[in-house]
């Protein structure tokens, strides 16, 4: 799905990440951070941990497969604080 895609389908689906913020445009070093951004001509999704810094779990070449990862990971994020 692109951006776009997953965005609607967050709001429409109410899926809570917990004491996560998500970032979409950017890498980012603030804490508690779960995300994806284009850079370096691939899509990166990663995460921050709770004093600062990031890691990259997973470059992806295609926007699609980036947004269909990250909504996964944020899915299984919510179904483990949800249940």
């Amino acid at each position: 799905m692109t951006k776009q895609e997953f965005l609607n389908r967050y709001e429409a689906e109410k899926l809570n990440i917990g004491e996560y913020i998500m970032v979409l445009d950017t890498i980012t070093d603030e804490s508690l951070v779960i995300g994806c951004a284009h850079d370096q001509g691939v899509w990166k999704v990663y995460k921050t941990r709770e004093r600062g810094g990031h890691y990259i779990i997973k470059e992806i070449s295609s926007e699609n497969e980036a947004f269909d990862f990250l909504y996964e990971l944020i899915l299984s994020r919510h179904n483990r604080i949800n249940n």
